[in-house]
């Protein structure tokens, strides 16, 4: 310590003898500089207050310096018997090694949380009948070790946890955001340990996969493309739902499944005949008719992860799309909702507003160029297939086409069977062939529990007396019981073919509407079929009050639209005038185009409801059109022109009835 004080005191005597040296009067800076620079400098050193700073900022420099190499240099040496892995947030292992340390205990040297709550799921297949199961539920609370350095015991060996977590987008500015997530490291997380032996890290990396694969084993891992960055993120594992409770049209679901199996099956044969091996389905529908959720179960069914990419998503660029398609984790099923929202209105080259670059070429490119991704699953969703570009559904980027339309008379009695049969089905159809069959077998089961009771001279051994009795009221009851419920069974059958009698598809009732009528319905069965009709007539009403709420739009679009043109052809008409005025004068004019180029209309609704669909099937776009053409309509509603429509939505035009196009209303898989 001495010698620090004794070093310290010459540094600054040495200091203040060179401040003596500069600011006499005499010195070599006086002959070195100009007298204007020279007193400067004088002036400087020569305030006490300036020279003291200026010594201060020169020690603090020194010290940043030498505190900075000596760290560098404990760093190599310590690399020298240390081993460490490094892996980034964006790859598998960064979440198997995140839940791996997650699940380890902490002890005193962590100083530093992060806590998560993470909810069980239920699973349940039954969810219907398990609503109100779980009010008083709470999620778990995850502790982890949080930003910095923190030391962990593992096989009692220590090791070390380091996690860097990097400043995020805040999102208020896109063009600072993509600036600094193009800089900035993503959130790394680094084991290390003491040795020279790289078989310990080895292991723990194989632990955590092998955890992690445990814990998820039977779950649908659901992806997401990271904001900013082209990386996938999992977000978490569900419960699938039961492939066999998706209801869909006879065959549909039997048919996609065979064919991505078939696919799945057939990387030689693709291989060996130079076809690329990649596979696109298209679901196209109204909404509601579950399209996502029969990809959801059917990738639950065969093993598979849902990688969820949003075209819209902030950010997003082609180069990012291009990378997030070839980066896709295996055995994943690669899906675009809504893809007409997405790409509404939007030719190659041309880029959406806002901070989003995506390009239709773009994505062109992305689904059969030349990077493109071998081996993906792709599953595009759609309300209106006519909204999209045919480039896009064209076979090699959409090989099959699925229509998903709205419940039919199979679909109505299943889904009834779903929800209110008490019993399996397997099970019913068993007892329902024969009362006298069950009897007989129980009688058979009653003998042979006797028989096992008595001995060798037909005496019964020594039994409470109440055990018998106990025994024969436990089968009596369960008799009863059975018996109700297949007296109830029974009923439910007899409901819901009566129920896909009153419920056909010309009604245009979805299956999302048709579950939301059975839950209301739910705790009592027996009054559905007196509540049909007046669900069809509320759905009739709604879709009739969208409908004439889209036609005011529209009104109002053509309204300004028209505007707009007059306005434009006013601007014209004096611009013309003025050239006019300017060649009489013997001005020179300019040349310029006469036709200006029309803009798109930035109002063009790209709304798109379940009343749209219905419109067609019903007539009601025709019959709308035509009256505001003609300005003609009844006060029942009822529109006159050369087509016209009546209270129950039928509309006629000369002689032939509106019906919607025959590719909507294709119940067939097209190929």
């Amino acid at each position: 310590m001495e010698w620090i004080v004794d070093k310290t005191g010459t540094v600054i005597n040495s200091y203040a003898s060179v401040l003596d040296g500069v600011i006499q009067t005499g010195s070599k800076l006086e002959t070195t500089l100009s007298p204007t620079a020279a007193r400067l400098v004088k002036g400087f050193f020569g305030n006490e207050v300036l020279s003291a700073g200026f010594f201060v900022m020169v020690i603090g420099t020194l010290y940043s310096y030498l505190k900075d190499s000596i760290a560098h240099t404990f760093n190599e040496i310590l690399n020298w018997f240390y081993v460490s892995v490094e892996v980034e947030e964006g790859d598998e292992c960064y979440n198997w090694l995140n839940d791996w340390v997650a699940a380890r205990p902490l002890n005193g040297s962590v100083r530093q949380l992060t806590v998560k709550a993470v909810w069980e799921s239920d699973d349940s297949t039954d969810w219907f009948q398990t609503y109100d199961k779980h009010k008083e539920e709470r999620p778990e609370l995850v502790f982890m070790p949080g930003k910095g350095s923190h030391v962990l015991y593992h096989k009692g060996r220590k090791i070390t946890i380091s996690r860097e977590r990097p400043d995020s987008a805040s999102g208020s500015n896109p063009f600072a955001d993509r600036f600094l997530s193009s800089i900035q490291k993503k959130q790394a997380l680094t084991i290390s340990t003491f040795g020279r032996n790289f078989k310990l890290l080895k292991d723990i990396v194989m632990d955590a996969m092998e955890e992690s694969y445990s814990k998820n084993h039977g779950k649908t891992s659901i992806y997401t493309c990271h904001r900013y960055d082209s990386y996938w993120s999992n977000v978490g594992a569900r419960t699938p739902r039961a492939f066999h409770t998706v209801i869909l049209a006879k065959g549909v679901k039997e048919a996609l499944l065979e064919d991505i199996s078939i696919f799945r099956n057939s990387a030689n044969w693709y291989r060996e005949r130079g076809i690329p091996y990649r596979r696109g389905y298209l679901l196209h529908g109204p909404p509601g008719t579950g399209k996502t959720s029969f990809i959801i179960a059917l990738a639950g069914h065969l093993g598979l992860s849902v990688c969820i990419l949003n075209l819209s998503a902030s950010g997003l660029n082609d180069q990012q799309l291009d990378q997030l398609m070839n980066d896709a984790p295996r055995n994943a099923i690669i899906l675009i909702e809504d893809i007409d929202a997405a790409l509404l209105g939007k030719k190659p080259g041309q880029t959406q507003s806002g901070s989003n670059s995506v390009t239709l070429s773009g994505l062109l490119n992305a689904l059969d160029g030349v990077t493109a991704h071998e081996g993906s699953i792709m599953f595009m969703t759609t309300n209106h297939i006519k909204k999209l570009t045919p480039a896009l559904i064209r076979p090699g980027r959409c090989d099959r086409k699925v229509l998903f339309d709205y419940a039919d008379s199979y679909q109505v009695r299943e889904m009834y069977l779903k929800f209110f049969l008490s019993l399996p089905s397997d099970f019913v159809k068993k007892v329902a062939k024969s009362k006298d069959e069950m009897d007989r077998q129980r009688k058979k089961r009653l003998q042979e529990q006797l028989k096992k009771k008595k001995n060798t001279n037909g005496i019964l051994l020594n039994q409470p007396k109440d055990s018998d009795d106990s025994e024969t009221e436990t089968v009596a009851l369960n008799k009863e019981e059975r018996e109700q419920r297949l007296e109830y069974d029974v009923m439910v059958r007899r409901q819901a073919d009566r129920m896909a009698e009153l419920i056909t598809k010309d009604d245009a009732i979805t299956p999302a509407q048709l579950q939301g009528f059975f839950m209301l319905c739910r705790n009592e069965p027996e009054k559905t079929l007196d509540k049909v009709e007046a669900f069809k007539e509320e759905l009739n009403k709604e879709r009739k009050e969208q409908a004439a709420k889209k036609q005011q739009r529209k009104q109002l679009q053509e309204s300004i639209e028209a505007k707009k043109k007059a306005k434009k052809e006013r601007e014209r008409a004096r611009k013309a005038k003025e050239r006019a005025k300017k060649r009489e004068a013997g001005e020179e004019v300019e040349t310029t185009d006469e036709e200006e180029v029309v803009e798109e209309d930035e109002l063009k609704d790209g709304y798109f409801s379940d009343s749209d669909y219905y419109e067609q099937i019903k007539g009601l776009e025709v019959a709308n059109s035509k009256s505001t053409a003609n300005g003609k309509s009844t006060a029942n509603g009822k529109s006159s022109a050369n087509g016209h429509s009546d209270a129950n939505g039928k509309s006629n035009t000369d002689g032939g009835t509106a019906s919607s196009s025959e590719e909507e209303k294709k119940t067939t898989i097209s190929n």
